[in-house]
């Protein structure tokens, strides 16, 4: 298990206790404060205020069955990253697999050991529920990140494709029915 509270230095000051845990409805806040930090990174605007998206977040992301969960790393009495997952089951081959949504170290912490962290965390939980598979997909412009998901010795899956379908083209497919 990972060391809760081990120190790690980041934003170029004193080492400070960092823990992983699992996000609660409390955390609402510092996950909207950091989804922000998150869309912003990618250039992408931030259509809602912070206190709608923490509202958004402790209704959505926390029920029952969860369909996300969230690992959260706080330091310093704020939060500094984060680690958003699903588990899936695999009908074909009868496993289990988990599926890693967003992965996001705010910038000031990164390079602290905090992404990876997350990582032997989520590895650790992969462990404990018997999971096999662990999936996520990388920006092919994003070379720290390549770089740092390549350290941890995944297989390149480049065989598949990746698809989204947003809002109105997701609309018009269900309008056409059995169409």
């Amino acid at each position: 298990m990972a060391a809760e509270g081990e120190a790690i230095a980041y934003g170029g000051r004193e080492a400070a206790p960092v823990d992983i845990r699992f996000a609660t409805p409390a955390d609402a806040d510092a996950l909207a404060l950091l989804s922000q930090e998150l869309l912003a990174f990618y250039s992408l605007p931030v259509h809602y205020q912070r206190s709608y998206m923490a509202h958004v977040i402790a209704d959505k992301a926390f029920r029952e069955p969860p369909s996300v969960e969230i690992l959260i790393a706080t330091g310093a009495d704020r939060a500094v990253g984060f680690l958003a997952f699903n588990e899936t089951f695999a009908l074909a081959n009868c496993q289990s697999a988990v599926f890693i949504q967003d992965l996001f170290v705010t910038r000031k912490a990164r390079t602290g050991g905090i992404g990876r962290r997350l990582m032997t965390r989520l590895a650790e939980i992969c462990v404990e529920r018997g999971v096999t598979q662990l999936d996520w997909t990388a920006d092919p412009w994003n070379d720290k990140a390549r770089s740092f998901y390549e350290s941890m010795g995944p297989l390149l899956k480049s065989e598949k494709m990746y698809y989204r379908m947003l809002g109105p083209r997701l609309a018009k497919l269900a309008e056409r029915g059995d169409s």
